[in-house]
């Protein structure tokens, strides 16, 4: 199979991240066709992809004619059947966990054709474990970001059986839609950004929990310091500027206590149990309490429109330094 063999996406999950990713995939001149166990999911799949198109044509990344076409590009379907005919690519973007998972895999076996290429929106699962073994071959773990038509990071984690051609097709394809696939070629839990994240939450918590600061002036260093310059340095390169003997003796200097492994964190268990989960309640670490959870995400998505806009120099392929 080549690049241009590829007509048809089969997206098989319309819920958090499956209507973005079927909306990268039409915008890009795919057929799409969407799919979930859960119809009454269509209704909110469609509107999330109308409002996504509505803020790209407001910031100048679509033509207002883009949104009739890439929304006709796109049909919600009521079977399986109807989703995986014709389709050369099947992203799974269903639920993370491991029974859901292995149900859809073992229904796609049935009904697709041998050749098709499985991709796993899997964000930290063995899906290689779940796999049927015949589709090993042609299986390969697709990682997007929320919000996946914004940002361009995709975690690309080959299988041990995972066939060289899928990997040298899939990269390309991604590159084709505008995004930044990075190839991992081992599985490991969590992959790359989650790892990271899990170490940052750990600090976050330990920092919050004994009153070092404030959330909001946790975020305000953040963004202040550490995010701008890991646009231009990444994590690995910003040590030849610390200079690697200096980060040595980081590493060996005493009164640098590291937060201890603390997986019952009083910042998030006191609003686990008060059901302050985030924008999906209303209120988390911040409070959304009266605005409307679809202009919160629209805002959020316009800021990050801005500094994707501004730092496509730094996702250049060649080495900025």
């Amino acid at each position: 199979m080549d690049i241009k063999d590829i007509k048809k996406i089969a997206v098989i999950g319309m819920g958090t991240m499956g209507p973005g990713i079927a909306q990268v995939m039409a915008h890009a001149g795919y057929e799409v066709s969407g799919y979930d166990l859960n119809k009454d999911s269509y209704p909110l799949a469609r509107q999330v992809i109308a409002n996504n198109l509505d803020l790209l044509i407001e910031a100048g990344m679509a033509k207002p004619e883009d949104l009739d076409k890439t929304l006709a590009k796109i049909k919600l379907v009521d079977t399986m059947e109807e989703a995986l005919d014709g389709a050369q690519v099947v992203v799974e973007a269903v639920s993370e966990k491991r029974p859901i998972k292995k149900a859809v895999y073992e229904e796609i076996d049935k009904i697709a054709a041998p050749e098709t290429m499985i991709w796993s929106n899997t964000s930290t699962l063995n899906i290689f474990d779940l796999m049927v073994p015949a589709r090993l071959p042609r299986t390969i773990i697709v990682h997007w970001f929320a919000p996946p038509q914004v940002l361009p990071l995709i975690e690309v984690v080959q299988g041990s059986e995972t066939l060289p051609e899928v990997v040298d097709l899939t990269l390309p394809f991604l590159e084709g839609l505008g995004k930044r696939p990075v190839l991992i070629k081992n599985y490991v839990p969590g992959f790359i950004i989650n790892r990271l994240l899990r170490i940052l939450g750990r600090e976050t918590y330990f920092l919050l929990d004994n009153g070092y600061v404030t959330p909001e002036d946790l975020d305000m260093a953040v963004k202040a310091s550490i995010a701008p310059r890991m646009m231009v340095l990444g994590l690995a390169q910003r040590y030849d500027f610390t200079g690697l003997d200096l980060t040595y003796a980081n590493l060996h200097n005493e009164e640098f206590v590291d937060a201890p492994v603390d997986d019952e964190p009083e910042f998030v268990v006191s609003r686990v149990k008060k059901n302050h989960l985030g924008i999906k309640t209303g209120i988390g670490v911040y409070d959304y309490r009266g605005r409307d959870k679809a202009d919160v995400i629209k805002d959020r998505d316009r800021y990050l429109l801005k500094v994707v806009n501004s730092l496509q120099f730094c996702l250049e392929k060649k080495r900025l330094l």
